[in-house]
């Protein structure tokens, strides 16, 4: 008979469950703050279990943050990339970002680990080599689409998605109108200068 708590189906639903734990605490908490003490309490697991499913806690919160950030970025980018014209998919991104509350846990958890990338070299690397796979996803979906300069869009839009993130959660006044005038604009001077 095959014990129920060694299953593989068990181990990973408790280790998903830890790294669910650490993600909801970063924002909560802050970045130093999460410790496996809270994890575990979150959790509803003994301390021990997080060491055995994950290892450090530093290794934890790594793992927690780097994959709810690529989660934020790609489902925004999933259903905006649906589109067929890169100038409404870019209106789509930039909308369905702005539309989360500049407190939002996701927005928050973000923020968190750009700052804790700053101490830690494998979270930075981590964190670049996401934004660098969104970035080409984004520059190989406006080459297929006929826009001139892909990289140089794809780069633009997100360093811009980046900075409207950033002062909007400084100033939450701040409305995304303008820069999707003027991003929308771009990709459609690219378009045209593709079809010339």
């Amino acid at each position: 008979m095959r014990n129920e708590s060694t299953s593989p189906s068990r181990r990973t639903d408790t280790r998903e469950k830890i790294i669910e734990a650490a993600a909801s605490l970063i924002p909560e908490l802050g970045w130093g703050d999460v410790s496996s003490r809270r994890v575990a309490e979150r959790a509803g697991v003994n301390t021990g279990v997080i060491h055995y499913h994950v290892g450090s806690i530093g290794e934890l919160r790594r793992i927690a943050a780097v994959g709810k950030i690529r989660t934020f970025f790609l489902d925004r980018i999933d259903e905006a990339l649906s589109q067929e014209d890169p100038a409404v998919a870019v209106e789509t991104m930039l909308r369905a970002l702005a539309a989360n509350d500049p407190r939002d846990p996701e927005l928050l958890l973000l923020y968190e680990s750009l700052v804790a990338a700053s101490r830690d070299d494998q979270l930075r690397a981590e964190i670049a080599a996401s934004l660098a796979e969104l970035r080409q996803r984004l520059c190989d979906w406006f080459a297929a689409r006929g826009v001139a300069h892909p990289l140089t869009v794809a780069v633009t839009l997100t360093a811009a998605i980046d900075g409207y993130l950033l002062q909007r959660s400084l100033d939450p006044s701040v409305e995304p109108g303008p820069l999707i005038d003027g991003l929308v604009a771009l990709v459609r001077q690219q378009v045209a200068a593709d079809g010339s």
